[in-house]
């Protein structure tokens, strides 16, 4: 064969072989990564576009809930099919968006399924999954709740978008999560009002008595109305609660909560720590009543350096109220000590990432 015709073959077939990887690539780029969470995002966008456009339709109340499906967000051109999006005709998804009423903040919980590649996870659900054990440190089984105990490392979280960091007290009867912050407020009094029965201005440890705030409730409440610690976007996760702040004797032995909820605030959002969930924390079987040393061990909430206010007054004297410092103490309710609050977040959330150490914490959507 005529050397010349030879080499018209190859450059003829060379510029074919070219086109082909060309058009490879192209279709290669066309087609966008399949990112389950940029879907959900889309629900969520969506979702706050339906409901802009009928406001009417939100939840009125705090607590109640509305649902709308991915097919009706779809149908009504609120956002594209992911099927479309991704160019991907082998893509078939179904979920939702619950929309909730937190204390009039509104949360978008999406919910996304896609065949068997993708299922939506809870938060509380991983935390189960990571965390949960019989013995030892860990997240222990008590009951209906699931707390963590022992020296624990991986319980820290993060609301998405933000610095601050919290820790995981443990996972509610109803499912919802309750944090303690670990950074809050510095030198405040739980109380320094007159008090009639020691005729001094030592303070009442009442936390609310006859409709009147004591000056921590009043700080709580003041430090929720902070929108630069706590702004829309973080409220709305939060759920209101029913706060225990019955008090309770150096010499009660309880750890289930039951002498502390023997008086209960509804509706509240923000609150403190009570007695009992930092005897729960503790994994010392001497860890047996309010004052015993032995709690500070096993404990991780033992680990913190500062004094911090426990919401739990003393019931045998009307001016001293509990902190903890490695262990639990008693002290005059005028004195001044960290404010770290405790509060829940909805059952709702889902795990995003993380490991839930402090250099990676659990972030959650």
């Amino acid at each position: 064969m005529d050397k010349k015709i030879v080499k018209i073959i190859g450059i003829v077939v060379g510029v074919f072989v070219v086109l082909i990887i060309l058009l490879l690539l192209i279709a290669a780029c066309s087609k966008k990564k399949l990112d389950y969470n940029k879907i959900q995002d889309s629900m969520v966008k969506a979702a706050k576009s339906y409901y802009q456009a009928k406001p009417d339709d939100l939840p009125k109340e705090d607590g109640d809930t509305r649902n709308i499906k991915l097919e009706k967000l779809i149908s009504e051109g609120y956002m594209e099919d992911p099927a479309k999006t991704y160019k991907n005709d082998e893509l078939s998804c179904d979920g939702s968006v619950t929309i909730t009423n937190n204390y009039g903040n509104f949360l978008y919980s999406p919910s996304l399924t896609c065949g068997k590649d993708y299922r939506s996870l809870l938060l509380k659900d991983k935390l189960i999954e990571d965390s949960l054990v019989e013995s030892g440190v860990g997240l222990y089984e008590q009951g209906d709740e699931y707390v963590y105990r022992g020296e624990v490392s991986n319980n820290f979280v993060k609301f998405p978008g933000q610095n601050k960091l919290f820790r995981i007290l443990r996972i509610n009867e109803d499912g919802t999560i309750r944090l303690f912050e670990v950074v809050g407020l510095d030198n405040e009094k739980w109380d320094d009002r007159y008090n009639p029965m020691k005729s001094t201005g030592s303070g009442v440890n009442d936390y609310l008595i006859n409709n009147l705030n004591s000056r921590i409730k009043d700080t709580v409440k003041n430090y929720y109305n902070d929108s630069t610690v706590w702004p829309e976007s973080v409220k709305a996760y939060i759920v209101t609660q029913d706060l225990c702040v019955g008090k309770r004797s150096e010499a009660d032995i309880t750890k289930d909560g039951s002498t502390e909820c023997m008086v209960k605030l509804v509706n509240q959002q923000l609150g403190l720590l009570n007695v009992y969930e930092y005897m729960q924390a503790s994994l010392d079987n001497n860890c047996t009543s309010t004052k015993a040393i032995s709690c500070e061990n096993y404990n991780w909430l033992g680990t913190y350096r500062k004094r911090i206010w426990t919401v739990t007054g003393d019931a045998n004297d009307s001016s001293r109220a509990y902190y903890v410092f490695q262990t639990i103490n008693s002290s005059m309710c005028n004195n001044s000590y960290s404010v770290n609050t405790v509060f829940n977040i909805s059952d709702k959330v889902q795990y995003i990432s993380g490991t839930g150490t402090e250099q990676d914490p659990y972030i959650f959507r």
